[in-house]
């Protein structure tokens, strides 16, 4: 082989524009997108060495033309303002002459300075061409003397203070473990003294026209299957020059390895596939494909099991199990012994295939079939519509809910053998269907006939939400039977007509609240469907008590009224309205035992309209409970102001709908803006108010992170499967997190969120209204 390079003198890149000093201007920012060349070299350039042309947009040149050879294609370095292309100049052919580079157009560029060529530099030949890392490699050829760096194979550069031995004719390198089979070349600078641009710009390079071959590491596996924990064996040759073994789904860096044989441990997590043995260069050498053992179940017993129960798996190589799914139940906890897998059967557990996770991420599936409630008898078939019955059988205890032919599922409280229901009296004869604690459905056999009611009873029950003060009105089927009508328990005024049933919903009716109908063989209860606005407000005393000059103390309030309504918490209120006597006033407020003023005074200047709420906490509520020796819940005392009446006033929590769709949120891999920017603003929302986020899982883990709309930080907690089982999860706000997002205004959204295995399909706001 043979390589001449004429170095005649030490010449910087030809120049196609003058150097500038420190005071001249550059003028690239008026036109960033011209082609331009400013530099090429290096000249005089060796036949068959690398030419490199510097400038702005070079990357725009199709082709350099060289005189005495055909157009070359450029290699693009850099692109842009910046750039940098080279071609290879050709070994024969090439005459002095002027570089021309041709644009995509057709327009050219001309070097304004002549190409001209050296050449004695001279590289003859190397030995020996195959070696291993640490071998001397001996460099043959003339002028070896002006030749600063060998490059080898895999960008390993050895200046020449590291040769081995230098001078004219010969240079001599050690191999170093990074170096990879491919072309010799020698530099005429050491690139790593060098900074200057310029300087660089003079570099040739010259290459072998034969590769270097470094030897690698070479082997195979011994056998193709094995289990985590085994040791794994390669028999080859080089296996030391080997750094790492690369598996599928773990590196292996601790291994033994003579030059005949490596052995290491076989991860848990390592999966099928290819075992690759890695060198310093970074060159990797298949040993085989490997393929791990995976556990077989033989048996699942007691089959079918209970949930609750546990459950035995029997089979080979199940200590490789990290995890255990059940159908409808992911994560179950289980213990491995003597070669069987235990684990209690969840409650939420399901038919179907058990999966047994291994830590490479393999599964393997088993069987798995539940008991089954059976129902053995009825107490009373047929069941009269409206009264109890009595279900006997087997394994009741799975059952959560019972549903009637015609009408809604009823939840109970069941234990193995029985069951004790209320039929519904829409109910309808047929088969009944369990709900299990599973969620899973499942029809009984046997036909339960229904009776209706021999007594008063609404057919079908109105649909319509009502208010405070509204009409409710039901057809009534034997409404010659009705005595009463009660609302939670307290008699209502009614009126019939016909079949049809009238009453207005009363003063402290809530959602929930239950409609009794009293009939002279019996009574029939119903859940309402009322909405009561948005505050309840209740009078607890009225009267007119001039407080005179300090002289009147009077008790006033209804003792009780907080223990009777639950539904009062800290937040809510009790407003005293106050008739002023004069143009100043002033009004004093102790709990009913003179235990101490329970507020700041009221006063003409704090209250000009007379009316003072006092804010509900929770030691508040407690010390007005425990007043019951007292004449009232207050004692008030006060000058030139008349007390006339004391309300309570409940403040129910209202919720709006701020965005509904169905975001599947995937795997992290999707990440929507969410949310009505403005909201919180149009509805007054204040700190202790909540936002509300509606989740769907689709898996037994899921997770969902919750920014703000320019990710600016998490704004809450992440909601997962384990601290929002029911999939509803509410944000309660403080004033910096209003404050940050009502100042999305530019943003996609409220908010933006993320997660895994679960869909959000609408955000709320969940508020109160207070007058």
């Amino acid at each position: 082989m043979k390589k001449i390079f004429q170095l005649t003198t030490l010449v910087a890149m030809a120049l196609v524009v003058f150097s500038c000093t420190k005071k001249e201007v550059s003028t690239e920012q008026f036109d960033t997108t011209a082609v331009v060349l400013k530099a090429y070299g290096p000249q005089p350039v060796v036949r068959g060495g690398i030419l490199r042309f510097v400038g702005s947009n070079l990357d725009k040149v199709v082709s350099v033309t060289i005189p005495g050879v055909a157009p070359l294609t450029p290699e693009v370095v850099t692109a842009g303002v910046h750039s940098e292309i080279r071609v290879t100049v050709p070994k024969d052919g090439p005459e002095l002459g002027y570089p021309v580079l041709t644009l995509a157009d057709g327009s050219t560029i001309t070097a304004k300075t002549q190409l001209s060529y050296s050449e004695p530099i001279l590289f003859e030949s190397f030995s020996p061409t195959e070696v291993l890392p640490g071998t001397t490699i001996t460099i043959k050829g003339d002028y070896l003397n002006l030749i600063h760096e060998v490059i080898l194979p895999g960008d390993v550069y050895i200046p020449d203070d590291l040769f081995v031995a230098h001078d004219r004719y010969t240079i001599k390198v050690t191999v170093p473990e990074t170096a990879r089979t491919g072309k010799i070349g020698l530099g005429t600078l050491d690139e790593s003294e060098v900074e200057d641009d310029k300087v660089l710009a003079t570099l040739n390079v010259v290459e072998s026209e034969e590769d270097l071959v470094v030897l690698t590491a070479e082997g195979a596996l011994t056998a193709k299957s094995y289990k985590a924990g085994d040791a794994v064996t390669i028999k080859g040759t080089n296996l030391t020059l080997t750094k790492k073994v690369e598996l599928e789904g773990a590196d292996v860096t601790e291994f033994a390895a003579t030059a005949t044989t490596l052995t290491f441990v076989l991860p848990d997590t390592a999966t099928d596939g290819e075992v690759l043995m890695v060198m310093a260069s970074e060159v990797a050498v298949s040993a085989g494909t490997l393929t791990t053992v995976a556990p077989v179940v033989s048996g699942v017993t007691p089959a079918p099991v209970k949930n609750g129960a546990v459950v035995t798996l029997a089979g080979s190589d199940l200590d490789l199990v990290t995890g255990l799914d059940f159908p409808h139940a992911a994560g179950a906890e289980f213990t491995f012994a003597e070669g069987l897998i235990k684990a209690a059967v969840p409650e939420a557990a399901q038919e179907g295939d058990l999966t047994l996770h291994l830590a490479n991420g393999k599964t393997v599936s088993a069987n798995l079939t539940l008991v089954k409630p059976v129902v053995t008898e009825f107490s009373a078939n047929p069941a009269a519509a409206g009264s109890d019955i009595t279900i006997t059988g087997t394994n009741l205890d799975l059952v959560a809910a019972v549903t009637f032919q015609g009408s809604a599922a009823v939840e109970v409280e069941a234990t193995e053998t029985q069951i004790v229901v209320g039929v519904p009296t829409a109910a309808e004869s047929g088969k009944l269907v369990f709900t299990l604690k599973n969620g899973a459905s499942l029809e009984v056999e046997t036909e339960l006939a229904i009776d209706k009611p021999a007594g008063a009873y609404i057919g079908v029950m109105p649909e319509e939400v009502l208010e405070i003060g509204d009409m409710f009105i039901a057809e009534v089927l034997n409404i010659e039977h009705l005595t009463d009508v009660l609302i939670d328990d307290v008699k209502v005024n009614y009126l019939v007509s016909g079949n049809l049933l009238y009453v207005v919903i009363p003063e402290g009716a809530k959602a929930g609240s239950q409609l009794t109908l009293v009939s002279d063989n019996g009574s029939v209860t119903y859940t309402m469907n009322i909405d009561p606005g948005t505050q309840a407000a209740f009078v607890i005393w009225s009267g007119n008590e001039d407080l005179g000059s300090w002289s009147n103390q009077p008790y006033v309030g209804q003792f009780g009224f907080l223990l009777e309504h639950p539904e009062f918490v800290p937040g809510d209120v009790l407003r005293f309205s106050i008739v002023p006597n004069a143009d100043w006033w002033q009004l004093q407020i102790f709990d009913g035992n003179w235990g101490g003023q329970v507020c700041t005074a009221p006063t003409a200047e704090s209250c000009p309209d007379g009316v003072f709420d006092l804010v509900l906490d929770q030691a508040l509520i407690d010390k007005l409970n425990g007043l019951e020796n007292w004449g009232g819940l207050f004692v008030v005392q006060g000058e030139n102001c008349s007390l006339i009446q004391i309300t309570a006033i409940h403040y129910i929590p209202q919720e709006t709908a701020i965005w509904e769709g169905s975001e599947d949120l995937g795997s992290w891999s999707n990440q929507p803006y969410v949310g009505e920017f403005g909201a919180l603003t149009t509805y007054n929302i204040a700190e202790g108010d909540r936002i509300r986020f509606y989740i769907t899982p689709n898996a037994d883990w899921w997770q969902m992170q919750i920014y703000d709309g320019n990710w600016g930080g998490q704004i809450c907690t992440a909601p997962t499967a384990e601290n929002c089982p029911n999939g509803v999860y509410d944000v309660v706000l403080d004033q910096a997190t209003i404050d940050k997002l009502n100042g999305l205004e530019n943003w996609g959204g409220l908010f933006v969120v993320q997660g895994e295995n679960c869909t959000l399909t609408k955000i709320s706001l969940v508020y109160l209204v207070k007058d």
